[in-house]
């Protein structure tokens, strides 16, 4: 009948359109192989030989600005990292002006002062971190004699018995104060950057350079996108982050393919975007500047492919007794080893129900599996496209070991971590034990 040549015909183009976009994501799948490894040869092949040069030389510079520190004398209370931080990118000011007015060795100078001030309050901040831990060893602890103080030492501080009310800040408010340093020096980097490349495009076809005037503006204008979306990350990952400190990894290495650092990759992208963008405001040396800001383009795009990978941590709630402060930061932990975290709990009665509510209702948790099994395969993760399952690494916490298989570890997929915030592989069901 006409109904059923019409349904058919649907159906046809239905099936059509589906192998469509299945053949177009196998080709981009291929693509970004292909992308992927071409970065991979250049990161080993041209990045690595030159970090080396860049700690040989950064190392030696180091060295030098914390002598000359030390010789002078303790630094003022107001010269901190924060203050270097904001008043190289104030600069950035001059820089467009001087630009758009047609100088080039002033802001070209301006911009390698920015990146010294960058490398300089490296040091400041550490040079106050070290003051900051000596006055800390020197301070006596508060002793437990009646009951009026609360040992809170696994986030490093005391709760105290005045006699009156005292407020103090949450984890996640306390943890922003302290990433708040390495935040604004990432996105300050930024805001120096990308209006100087915006007002360099104006000088494009005033140079001798011009007839390459597309391919620098294709440069400028990409270098300029990728920093954006890398700031909108930053921006994120700062203002939804656990309040807790990232694990500290041993033995483990999430760069993919790659033995470079993502650290790494970022120093590199720093300088090449830096000493760039100062022979690109000088007309004889524009060429070589855009060959250095060429050069950054790879490394923006690694540095924000790392950001956005996505990697599912799962954990396992069912022998969580009672949801405490050292069970969600356990949990918080976790989740910073990944970009979503799963918790698991087997609901063999309605007594746990209150768990899974718990559970769901803790901000690091993406979502709750009920009903998982007594034991735990690569089946399981498969299923529920899980990457890695964290465990504690604390001996009395074994019983969470006899609910992994042993495919799982074969697979390289279980971690633990430790009281002291160390995240490590775990190879096999006896590791804990013999460690």
């Amino acid at each position: 009948s006409d109904r059923s040549i019409i349904t058919m015909t649907v159906a046809s183009k239905s099936s059509s359109t589906s192998a469509y976009y299945e053949a177009m994501e196998s080709i981009v799948t291929h693509l970004m192989y292909v992308v992927d490894a071409c970065l991979v040869l250049y990161l080993e092949m041209v990045i690595a030989p030159f970090l080396k040069w860049h700690e040989q030389f950064y190392g030696f510079l180091n060295r030098y600005l914390r002598g000359l520190i030390d010789r002078l004398g303790p630094l003022p209370h107001y010269i901190t990292a924060n203050a270097i931080t904001y008043a190289r990118t104030s600069l950035v000011v001059p820089t467009v002006l001087l630009v758009v007015s047609g100088q080039r060795f002033i802001p070209a100078l301006l911009i390698l002062i920015v990146d010294l001030g960058d490398f300089l309050d490296g040091v400041v901040a550490r040079y106050w971190g070290e003051i900051i831990k000596k006055r800390q060893e020197k301070k006596p602890k508060p002793q437990i004699t009646d009951g009026t103080v609360s040992d809170s030492s696994d986030e490093g501080f005391h709760v105290v018995s005045t006699g009156s009310s005292q407020s103090i800040l949450s984890w996640t408010v306390s943890q922003r104060f302290k990433n708040y340093g390495g935040f604004i020096d990432a996105v300050m980097d930024k805001a120096y950057l990308i209006p100087t490349w915006i007002s360099l495009m104006s000088t494009i076809t005033s140079v001798c350079w011009s007839k390459f005037g597309a391919f620098q503006f294709a440069v400028l204008w990409t270098l300029v996108l990728v920093e954006v979306a890398s700031a909108a990350i930053r921006f994120q990952a700062y203002f939804t982050a656990a309040g807790s400190d990232p694990p500290i990894l041993k033995n483990l290495e999430f760069s993919g393919s790659s033995a470079i650092t993502a650290n790494s990759v970022g120093k590199a992208k720093q300088t090449f975007q830096m000493l760039g963008t100062s022979l690109f405001v000088i007309p004889i040396f524009r060429f070589i500047g855009l060959v250095l800001l060429t050069a950054a383009i790879p490394l923006a795009y690694e540095s924000v492919r790392r950001k956005l990978t996505k990697r599912v941590i799962f954990v396992d709630g069912t022998y969580v007794d009672k949801l405490d402060h050292k069970v969600l930061k356990f949990w918080m932990q976790a989740r910073q080893l990944g970009s979503k975290l799963v918790v698991g709990i087997a609901t063999g009665d309605t007594s746990r129900n209150d768990m899974i509510f718990n559970a769901c209702s803790v901000s690091v948790v993406d979502s709750v599996i009920v009903e998982t099994p007594a034991n735990i395969d690569l089946r399981f993760l498969n299923k529920f496209h899980l990457d890695y399952i964290v465990i504690p690494a604390a001996k009395h916490n074994n019983y969470l070991l006899m609910a992994l298989s042993e495919d799982v570890f074969e697979s390289n997929k279980v971690i633990a971590i430790g009281e002291d915030g160390v995240a490590f592989p775990v190879p096999s069901k006896g590791f804990l034990k013999a460690d």
